[in-house]
């Protein structure tokens, strides 16, 4: 490594660290991981030319398993179970809207070819770029929408959370007890133990299958198992979980390409009006969740049903007064759905657009 490059990551670090200090002060929410993303960003478009090999996001997506299987309980499990109609139409909605919005960008020809019906996707990220690059798509503008949807999604989300922390004022929500808390006291052996060993199984089969989201449910899988059967006890130190969260924000930003994004400028436009009609359709589809479960504020619902996926949420919802289970309870089912179903309306749309 060079003493360019060693600078250039040096002062990537520092100006993380200092953004999740500032923006912490301002009590803005989800700023652990959003701070060294926007640094991020902001490291890319200056023409540092850093990049983080994907190998590098195992251990956090790993971390990021480890806590949805945190606040995995048999309340959780009765509680998608009570409301699986619900969780499962509001999932299909989302997806049907995504559809029919990349629908119309494509047939206006806004945007080339088909790129609108695989950047649109409301999750499955990887899978939308390998199908749609398979499909003939263009992968550098379904990357890029990608990730624009991934930013502009979890800058909504901490919109959101503000605006309902002031309308609730400093005391957080009184119906949403089970929000996310980091370990900031003794942490015992025993929980360093089990984390490190479902990191590491996480980590090992994804380098194994050659399935980066096997970093992620492996964990998801092992710990709840765990942790439901009171075999052991899965919890995240704070140290650990706000490495995971910055090194996430900084992966994500540093996935831009300048190179690309100067090529894309002029698609721009409609890109974010595609992505701000996705998040517009998921925000219709807070008020059956509100409506279902009991206690429901709107940031819950909405970290519920946001298209950023389950990490940006459970990220957001780190400090917060939402309520965990919820936003997993639907998040869980959102990968279930959106794996199955989103590809395959995707291929059916593709071939008569």
């Amino acid at each position: 490594m060079t003493y360019k490059r060693l600078l250039q990551w040096t002062l990537l670090v520092a100006g993380a660290a200092a953004s999740i200090a500032l923006l912490r002060s301002f009590h803005v929410p989800g700023a652990v991981m959003l701070g060294p993303m926007l640094v991020a960003i902001a490291f890319v478009l200056s023409g540092a030319g850093l990049k983080l090999k994907p190998s590098i996001f195992l251990p956090v997506q790993a971390v990021l398993g480890c806590m949805v299987a945190s606040v995995i309980s048999w309340d959780l499990l009765r509680l998608i179970a009570d409301h699986w109609m619900v969780v499962l139409a509001v999932n299909i909605l989302s997806i049907v809207a995504a559809t029919a919005i990349s629908v119309v960008f494509t047939r206006r020809g806004w945007l080339p070819g088909q790129s609108a019906i695989w950047g649109l996707s409301p999750g499955a990220a990887s899978t939308m770029m390998m199908l749609g690059e398979q499909r003939g798509g263009d992968p550098q503008i379904i990357a890029l929408m990608q990730h624009l949807r991934i930013v502009l999604v979890t800058l909504t989300a901490v919109a959101v959370a503000g605006f309902v922390s002031a309308g609730e004022g400093s005391a957080g929500s009184a119906h949403s007890p089970a929000a996310t808390v980091f370990l900031s006291g003794p942490v015992s052996l025993n929980v360093i133990a089990t984390l490190a060993g479902l990191v590491a199984a996480g980590v090992a089969a994804a380098m194994a299958t050659k399935w980066g989201q096997a970093a992620f449910w492996v964990p998801v899988i092992v710990g709840s198992g765990l942790h439901v059967a009171d075999l052991s006890t899965v919890e995240i130190p704070f140290v650990v979980g706000a490495m995971a969260l910055g090194c996430g924000g900084c992966y994500a930003g540093l996935r831009f390409n300048k190179q690309v994004l100067l090529n894309c400028i002029h698609l721009l436009p409609a890109m974010f009006l595609g992505i701000v009609l996705l998040i517009s359709s998921c925000l219709a589809l807070m008020w059956p969740i509100q409506r279902s479960f009991a206690g429901a504020d709107a940031l819950t619902a909405f970290l519920a049903i946001m298209p950023g996926g389950i990490d940006a949420a459970v990220a957001v919802a780190h400090g917060m007064q939402a309520s965990v289970p919820v936003i997993v309870a639907v998040q869980v089912m959102r990968l279930l759905v959106v794996t199955i179903l989103a590809p395959q309306l995707a291929r059916v749309v593709s071939r008569y657009c």
